[in-house]
């Protein structure tokens, strides 16, 4: 099942973003700077900040598209594909958006598309990317970069829930925080056995989590484990255990505005964050 479900989300491919964050003003506003490569490359994106009028609309906060560009969200055994026309395009015919469907109204295509019959396109509903939310962008255009600008998300008050029965979920941080996925304000609920799977630019890298202290009471640099066993494609970095037959990893790690699949096996966990600055 984990291998179908990641076959699914692997259709679409992403590059590891690497993004620029600075609060510029404590607890109220920042800015998290987010190269989009051009010539059709995917990148997974995540927009970590509350945009401009409360707003997390994607032509809101994906302020340099300029058409042609294509958003992917995960919804929870594919994707919702939406292909943006320009600002003002479908808005200005009266539609609900500038967003239209590439798979034209075709069965798993985006719910609510309203017919254009005189351009023979799907309009969408206004896509949304919300705080918590992986999404990846498909840029055919000239390489940008996207400039984040909103309030920062010092708690989720409403946590991100992580279902059980192995079902792949693509999440990000809502605070704006990179590095390490076991730093203490990112939070993640994880108990053990649970994977994350991070995007590297041709496929994902696996990481499963063993338990606190399970790994690094052993020595080794992380308690993550990678289930592929060192083989081609594995985490850099793996630490061979010959007494348990486990290759050890580094600390999982995303950039600050960057998301990841997980897939939980055990009850539902619900993921709260509560950022502490210094």
């Amino acid at each position: 099942m984990k291998k179908t479900l990641l076959i699914a989300a692997a259709a679409l491919a992403a590059s590891v973003i690497s993004s620029q964050a600075q609060v510029y003003s404590q607890n109220i506003v920042g800015y998290v700077n987010t190269p989009l490569p051009g010539g059709n490359h995917l990148t997974m994106i995540a927009n970590p900040l509350i945009g401009s009028g409360g707003t997390n609309g994607a032509a809101q906060v994906l302020t340099g598209l300029t058409g042609g560009e294509n958003l992917f969200i995960w919804n929870g055994a594919g994707y919702y594909a939406y292909t943006f026309n320009g600002l003002g395009v479908g808005t200005g015919l009266g539609f609900p958006s500038d967003w239209t469907d590439p798979n034209g109204g075709a069965a798993g295509s985006v719910p609510g598309d309203v017919y254009d019959s005189g351009n023979q396109v799907y309009w969408t509903l206004p896509p949304q990317l919300n705080q918590g939310q992986g999404a990846f962008l498909q840029n055919p255009n000239t390489s940008f970069t996207n400039t984040f600008v909103g309030t920062v998300v010092l708690s989720n008050t409403a946590p991100i829930v992580l279902s059980g029965g192995n079902a792949l979920k693509l999440v990000a941080s809502t605070v704006p925080l990179g590095g390490s996925l076991e730093n203490t304000n990112i939070n993640l609920p994880f108990i053990g056995g649970e994977n994350i799977f991070i995007w590297n630019g041709a496929g994902y890298y696996a990481y499963t989590f063993n338990g606190t202290g399970v790994g690094t009471g052993l020595g080794f640099p992380s308690d993550y484990t990678d289930p592929n066993g060192g083989a081609a494609g594995s985490v850099p970095g793996d630490v061979y255990d010959s007494v348990n037959q486990v290759y050890w990893t580094p600390l999982p790690a995303v950039n600050v505005g960057g998301g990841f699949f997980v897939q939980n096996p055990n009850s539902t966990e619900n993921w709260s964050q509560n950022l502490v600055i210094p």
